[in-house]
């Protein structure tokens, strides 16, 4: 299975994945106005586990890996960036990281905004550790 650890911005996102069963890794930038990112997620097999910081912005991107059969797990900013050790923060850095925690079982997911909350746009945190 693919991991995919994503630090998404509203224009472009830096993704860092591994494959679990062949050790293949990497690191790239996906501009969203280029379609880069629609087409760098429907090449690869589903099932893919995508993390991410909660973010704004973002519906169209998680609405778009859910269609496709991937898994999204939407990660407490706070705490991954809690959990960061290094003080110097970059977009290559915060992907890796989201990576290591997913890889790591460190990711503290979410509730994603659904119903009423999508319309105030509130975030529900529920503490799960997976």
């Amino acid at each position: 299975m693919m991991i995919i650890g994503c630090d998404f911005h509203p224009s472009w996102q830096q993704v860092s994945w591994v494959d679990s069963e062949t050790g293949d890794c990497g690191e790239r930038k996906l501009v969203h106005v280029t379609g880069d990112a629609q087409q760098f997620y429907r090449q690869l097999v589903a099932p893919v586990l995508i993390g991410m910081e909660a973010t704004g912005n973002s519906q169209w991107f998680i609405e778009l890996v859910e269609d496709l059969g991937h898994a999204i797990w939407i990660g407490d900013a706070a705490q991954i960036r809690a959990s960061y050790v290094r003080k110097q923060k970059t977009d290559k850095r915060d992907a890796a990281h989201i990576l290591k925690l997913m890889m790591e079982t460190g990711f503290h997911a979410c509730g994603r905004r659904t119903g009423s909350s999508a319309i105030c746009g509130s975030w529900c945190c529920i503490g799960t550790s997976w």
